[in-house]
């Protein structure tokens, strides 16, 4: 009896230790259990110096940040205007999302971390919403399999944007995901840098 008793408390203890494990990694790593779909409403916003990365991207702190729900040209993407002159779309993109992260502190809350790891984050400089007016502006598209329920229209300033012809709806360009796809396969067929390769959005 007395074997059996110390058998079962053998048992809890090593379940306990087990959650203890799982609980301290969740706290040191939450994108390791965060479900795709999961936002952190809970969580402060991220606060910090901003340093732009491409028209949907850049750095907050120590921090990257991927703005959600909106895809713009790649840094190294060019777009063809009207005359058939070459113009790099992604960098004038990045140039727009400086431009706007000028009106004030950028806040950004976390909806998902992706495969990269990156925060995946509506993001805001003072009153404007980092996210929307980027696609308003013409510099970014509805990312929509990324969109989910679309909480600041976002389909809806592309749609407003492309009646306008603003940024990039003036020239011709490839969406972003298919430059991507399209420019990877090239990539690794010639061989890339490290560190150079083209990040799934």
């Amino acid at each position: 009896m007395r074997y059996g008793l110390r058998g079962a408390a053998a048992q809890w203890l090593t379940v306990a230790m087990l959650v203890l494990v799982l609980v301290t990694l969740a706290r040191l790593h939450p994108e390791w259990f965060a479900n795709p779909e999961t936002r952190y409403p809970e969580e402060p916003p991220r606060i910090g110096r901003y340093d732009a990365i491409d028209g949907d991207s850049f750095r907050l702190g120590k921090r990257e940040i991927r703005l959600h729900g909106i895809d713009a040209p790649e840094y190294r993407q060019t777009c063809t205007t009207a005359d058939g002159a070459a113009v790099p779309c992604g960098k004038m993109a990045r140039d727009a999302l400086t431009r706007l992260a000028r009106n004030g502190e950028v806040r950004c809350a976390l909806v998902e971390y992706d495969r990269y790891r990156r925060e995946v984050s509506e993001c805001t400089a003072g009153s404007t919403n980092l996210n929307r007016e980027m696609v308003r502006q013409g510099w970014a598209v509805a990312y929509t399999k990324h969109l989910g329920t679309d909480p600041y229209n976002i389909a809806g300033a592309e749609a407003e944007a492309k009646a306008a012809k603003r940024g990039i709806w003036a020239m011709r360009f490839d969406r972003p995901d298919v430059w991507r796809n399209r420019n990877r396969n090239l990539q690794g067929n010639m061989g890339g840098a490290p560190g150079d390769e083209i990040k799934d959005e």
